[in-house]
């Protein structure tokens, strides 16, 4: 009784032989690619994911650019602020732009993307005109200012979150617009609550 078994396997395991090597026969006798069309389209992938990497680095740096200028703000305004309300935002300011940035730097260093480590010139300068401000204006500027990076800020990083194809960088820019958004709220609360017209 085992013989008529083993002769089915057996005759089974030609017949899945025959069927890939039949396959196979058939892809071979496929028409190759021109060899240039080939070429072309690795290159035209190369030359997308470079763009895509040009793209994600410089979103970073912007990130990275505005997280250090709000952090160097917000000790300013705990230094220079005349409001003890002026004061508590620019330390909240601080530690959230400084905590947000520490992030930052581990997920561009995750994709070797290297972004600022320190304030950028237009920061300092931004810096520099706040720095100048009579204390009796301080807080108006300042606010002002907090309101107007923050507007700018949620707008681009929305549009670059949208627009990114890489999944971490996307959620990273998502949680930074709900995080803006809230600093916004803040800045814009404490405005109305100091009858401060932006």
């Amino acid at each position: 009784m085992k013989k008529p078994q083993l002769f089915g396997k057996a005759l089974l395991g030609i017949g899945v032989l025959s069927l890939s090597l039949g396959s196979v026969a058939c892809k071979q006798d496929a028409k190759p690619e021109d060899p240039k069309e080939v070429a072309k389209e690795e290159n035209e992938a190369k030359l997308e994911a470079a763009k895509n990497a040009g793209d994600l680095s410089e979103t970073l740096i912007d990130v990275a650019e505005f997280d250090l200028t709000q952090r160097e703000l917000g000790k300013l305004a705990q230094v220079n602020g005349v409001s003890a309300d002026v004061k508590a935002l620019g330390k909240m300011m601080e530690t959230h732009h400084d905590e947000s940035y520490k992030d930052l730097a581990e997920l561009a260093k995750s994709k070797s993307i290297s972004v600022p480590t320190a304030i950028t010139k237009d920061g300092q300068d931004e810096y520099d005109d706040l720095k100048k401000v009579t204390a009796k204006d301080f807080d108006k500027e300042y606010l002002t200012d907090v309101l107007n990076d923050h507007k700018e800020a949620i707008d681009d990083f929305k549009k670059e979150a949208e627009k990114t194809t890489d999944v971490e960088v996307k959620a990273y820019l998502e949680r930074k617009v709900t995080s803006l958004s809230g600093h916004y709220q803040s800045a814009e609360d404490l405005a109305a609550k100091l009858n401060i017209k932006k």
